[in-house]
């Protein structure tokens, strides 16, 4: 049956991914020497995505601030605005945006490098060489794009809250200290702490699964362009699922430590 089929490949899928990701881990741990390489790698990945960083998370606040204004002012709560906006942006939408981002650019750049590498047996040739391609081309590539994620996350931050403050005092009405001024009615140091550890989970989901499908390539360019295709398509769900887990986990945890701290502070 093709549904049995398709759970079946995605099983298969699913299990190679982790299976690489280990071997990634291992590597680097016994990897040393490479912090040049990384470095170079996360310039690379945070130059090619700032700008689209930066211009989708002006838009991306400015869309959530239109938004949220239309429902608030229904209650006359548009004095909230400030801080429902940039709660959600830091929870849910920033790492969302910037992952799918990454995955859509990044992602699928260094599958198509590391598939072309795959098929004109230039990996092979490492290997013939007495060289670990993964400390010497995996390593690198993956940690860079895991950086990368918090770096570019917060700079989205940063803009998407310029942005969101730029439209609710021309469009909204709002003045901005009063916008300014809910955020840490909604914002805590809890929230900011859950938004980069998704940005890191999200981060090495599209390492993991562009290196592994740029790694494992086979069948020349048509190889390539498949590679390409399965590492975008399974990254963005792939990072949809670890959204939904990811966000009752930390949910959960928020819950245990206001718990455990009003135990406390009695």
């Amino acid at each position: 049956m093709p549904l049995v089929q398709e759970f079946l490949s995605f099983l298969s899928e699913l299990g190679g991914v982790t299976l690489f990701l280990g071997r990634i881990l291992r590597t680097l741990v016994h990897t040393r020497g490479n912090g040049r390489a990384i470095l170079q790698q996360v310039a690379y990945v945070s130059y090619r995505s700032l700008g689209t960083i930066a211009f989708s998370g002006i838009f991306v606040g400015a869309i959530l601030v239109l938004q949220f204004n239309l429902m608030l002012a229904q209650y006359d709560a548009q004095s909230l605005l400030g801080g429902l906006n940039t709660s959600t942006v830091i929870r849910q939408v920033g790492p969302l945006i910037i992952s799918f981002l990454l995955a859509g650019k990044i992602g699928a750049f260094t599958a198509a490098e590391l598939g072309t590498m795959r098929v004109t047996e230039q990996i092979d040739a490492i290997e013939c060489l007495g060289t670990n391609p993964f400390q010497y081309l995996i390593i690198p590539r993956f940690m860079g794009i895991v950086i990368s994620s918090l770096i570019l996350l917060i700079i989205g931050m940063m803009v998407s809250v310029i942005g969101s403050v730029f439209v609710a005092a021309t469009l909204c009405g709002i003045n901005p200290y009063e916008y300014f001024q809910t955020i840490p009615r909604f914002v805590t140091a809890w929230s900011i702490a859950g938004g980069m550890i998704q940005a890191i989970l999200y981060g090495v989901i599209v390492g993991a699964v562009a290196c592994y499908h740029g790694y494992t390539a086979k069948g020349g360019a048509r190889g390539v362009g498949r590679a390409v295709t399965l590492a975008a398509v399974y990254t963005n769900f792939y990072i949809v699922i670890a959204n939904f887990v990811s966000s009752e986990i930390l949910n959960w945890l928020g819950d245990v430590g206001h718990y455990a701290w009003g135990m406390l502070t009695r």
